[in-house]
Parts: C-alpha cells; sequence; structure tokens
C-alpha cells in the first residue's frame, strides 16, 4: 500500500515541478527528493518491470516449445502421401514350397 502512495506522491510532486515552470515567481521547492531520485524512482519500476514481463514471455514461449516436442499426433496418411507404396515385383519367383519328409 506504501508503493502506490509514493508513486502518487511522485506523479502529483512532477505536476507541480511543471506547473511551477510556467509561473514566473520562483516558489522555493517543497519536495522531500531531488530531482534524481524522482527520476530513478520512475525508471528503476518501468525497467524491473520491463524485464519481469520479459521474463514471463520467454518462460511461456519456453514451454510451449517443450510441450510441442513431447506431445502431437501420429498421421501415418501424410507418410503414405510423401513417398508412394513399392509395389513388389511381380517377376520374381517363389522359392519352393518346403515339405516333410
Amino acid at each position: 500500500m506504501d508503493w502506490y502512495k509514493f508513486l502518487l506522491f511522485i506523479a502529483v510532486s512532477s505536476l507541480s515541478l511543471i506547473e511551477g515552470q510556467n509561473t514566473s515567481a520562483a516558489t522555493p521547492s517543497t519536495n522531500k527528493l531531488s530531482d534524481s531520485a524522482l527520476l530513478a524512482a520512475i525508471i528503476v519500476p518501468s525497467v524491473v518491470g520491463g524485464l519481469i514481463i520479459i521474463a514471463i514471455l520467454v518462460f511461456i514461449f519456453i514451454k510451449i516449445r517443450e510441450k510441442r516436442q513431447t506431445e502431437g499426433t501420429y498421421r501415418p496418411s501424410n507418410e503414405e502421401r510423401k513417398e508412394p507404396r513399392v509395389e513388389p515385383n511381380a517377376g520374381l519367383k517363389l522359392p519352393p514350397e518346403e515339405r516333410l519328409i
């Protein structure tokens, strides 16, 4: 809950900085954080959030690839279409039938 309050404080203070630049009278800054701290407070969570999103997407991609490798359907009809059936040569003579003595 404190995190949201901190982000709200940053947003309000950045708006007051923008409004303060438009006025000609110089007012003393009441911000407790310096400009570099405000910038870091915006950039660091953005970068961390982006890295977390990228890590989640990579994890999902890897799991989907693993599932495709381990699961699937075998379709012999596709194999039969690729290679025509080899017919036995009718010109070959059958060997003599073996009989008991």
